[in-house]
């Protein structure tokens, strides 16, 4: 299981330079959108889009499709989801990730379980994945807050450094739109190697 590749844009070198303020160092927030599309024909694929606070991209990842074979299904049973986008997916594509992500906003559930990820998750309920009763029931050790006005599940741990990253976001243009560009681009890498193929 480890038919991965990677597709980047080139990153401004600017991007990690620290600003200083009077009060403090913060390094400018950025966030990190990941995302799995599932595909009976396809597979599993992932996509890691990384935004400066404008929105703007800074680099992407996504994997080339992944298909469990019958015996992982098996094995895995009512797990293999969690494993595929805790254990597979996700870790992928954040160790190859070059650009710090200050918040990485995901749309599955399960991605909260992602104990590879250095950064602050929130999850995002989003149209796609009808969250948004999920988010208001609270599970355990999860707080429910607004970021640009969509509805964000965060680790209560991770809370302030979630609220940190959220006021920086003030020119961020929409929280939930970025899910539709990883989305779009899978679709297009897709359909570059059908056409190859």
């Amino acid at each position: 299981m480890r038919p991965f590749a990677r597709e980047s844009f080139p990153t401004d070198p600017t991007i990690h330079l620290i600003e200083s303020t009077m009060e403090s160092k913060l390094a400018p927030a950025t966030l990190g959108y990941f995302t799995i599309v599932q595909q009976e024909r396809t597979g599993w694929t992932g996509g890691l889009l990384v935004l400066n606070g404008g929105g703007r991209p800074l680099e992407f990842q996504c994997t080339l499709p992944l298909r469990p074979t019958k015996a992982h299904e098996i094995l895995f049973g009512n797990t293999l989801r969690q494993h595929l986008i805790c254990d597979v997916i996700g870790p992928t594509l954040l160790k190859k990730c070059r650009t710090p992500i200050s918040m990485l906003m995901c749309e599955q559930t399960e991605s909260l379980q992602m104990s590879d990820a250095n950064c602050t998750i929130g999850f995002v309920a989003t149209p796609e994945n009808d969250g948004k009763s999920y988010v208001a029931k609270e599970p355990d050790g999860h707080c429910a807050m607004k970021v640009r006005g969509a509805s964000v599940l965060v680790a209560m741990e991770q809370m302030e450094a979630a609220e940190q990253v959220a006021q920086q976001m003030s020119d961020f243009p929409d929280v939930i739109e970025p899910f539709e560009r990883i989305r779009e681009a899978i679709r297009e890498a897709q359909s570059q190697i059908a056409r190859a193929a």
